[in-house]
């Protein structure tokens, strides 16, 4: 049986084929990604087959268990409990550069990490460089943002694949995660998006995103037949409990895979707003962490980077002795590289 990302992977492979977003050097160059996973190679492809970007980390709806009610975000560092990670605001040189620098192999570009999309000025831009260059793109957002002006500026600019996060269909459950925020008018959103869709016929793929906790599991299949009913793709995920522990249940349940090497090092980059080059998502909110480098406009090569000393330090450290000598990989559950917002 296909679980539901198998399935969007299938969809989304064949609208990217029908855009003529892949060619056989990208699926080269993935599957070489995958071949050096699995071998634990020092090096890997030319280039990872994803990269994201962290256009902005600026977000709107300040759940709890990402930021203070005031909006500041934590720090995961468990060394740093009382510091807040900085905000800011990618330069989309650095966007542009990169994805030139690497169009011929990259499968996709992902525009946003821990901030909401829709509050970057250069969202429209980011997709519509991604797009002149063959790179397939996807964004993930809250849907607060999501109106007609914004909807316009996916589909002008060719996003393949939009995915909204919610946590309740009423609004007693839903506000429970999300501070700021009403789902009447991020479900009255979805409506307007499924319309202008329709009315377009635009090639894109739309994934409802149900964040999961014991508080809303009953209105879980309220959504279901809400975005089935509109055309989009549906999915669940459980969530974070962190600020909820006295009514929530661990995120994550038995042992973590401290022995598994990550398949990030040998598949994925993130580049945090400051032009950091980060080995996963996570580093973006943990201070005090050494990535790969910072890139620097017209003198950093990427594929340099992404096959570099520090690059190769790290899937060797992973391959002969796991995540436990870094802090940042000895607590992380994940296996594989699906969605963690």
């Amino acid at each position: 049986m296909l679980t539901k990302y198998a399935w969007l992977k299938i969809r989304l492979i064949l609208l990217l084929i029908n855009k003529k977003k892949i060619t056989l050097r990208k699926i080269f160059n993935a599957l070489y990604c995958y071949i050096a996973y699995c071998l634990k190679l020092d090096m890997s492809a030319a280039t990872p087959f994803l990269i994201n970007f962290e256009l902005s980390n600026l977000c709107n709806e300040n759940c709890v268990f990402c930021r203070t009610e005031d909006g500041k975000i934590y720090d995961l560092n468990p060394n740093k409990k009382h510091s807040f990670i900085e905000k800011g605001i990618m330069r989309i040189e650095i966007f542009e550069s990169i994805i030139k620098q690497t169009r011929d192999t990259l499968l996709m570009a992902i525009p946003y990490v821990n901030g909401e999309p829709f509050i970057s000025k250069e969202i429209g831009r980011a997709i519509k460089i991604a797009t002149e260059n063959n790179v397939a793109s996807m964004i993930a957002t809250n849907g607060l943002l999501l109106n007609e002006k914004n909807i316009n500026i996916i589909l002008d600019n060719g996003l393949d694949f939009i995915k909204v996060h919610v946590s309740g269909f009423s609004r007693d459950a839903h506000s429970i995660q999300h501070r700021v925020g009403d789902v009447e008018l991020i479900k009255n959103n979805l409506r307007l998006l499924s319309r202008m869709i329709g009315e377009r016929n635009a090639p894109i793929i739309v994934m409802v995103d149900y964040i999961l906790y014991k508080h809303n599991a009953h209105e879980v299949e309220l959504f279901r037949k809400f975005a089935d009913n509109l055309g989009f793709m549906f999915s669940t995920r459980t969530g974070n409990p962190h600020g909820m522990e006295d009514k929530e249940d661990r995120q994550y349940k038995g042992n973590f895979p401290v022995n598994l090497p990550c398949d990030w090092l040998w598949k994925v980059l993130t580049i945090n707003w400051n032009g950091d080059i980060l080995p996963c998502c996570d580093y973006v909110t943990w201070s005090d962490v050494k990535g790969y480098g910072r890139f620097s406009l017209y003198n950093t090569n990427i594929s340099e980077v992404w096959n570099g000393p520090h690059a190769i330090s790290m899937r060797r450290i992973h391959r002969e002795q796991g995540r436990v000598p870094i802090p940042i990989c000895s607590g992380c559950p994940r296996r594989g590289i699906e969605f963690k917002f």
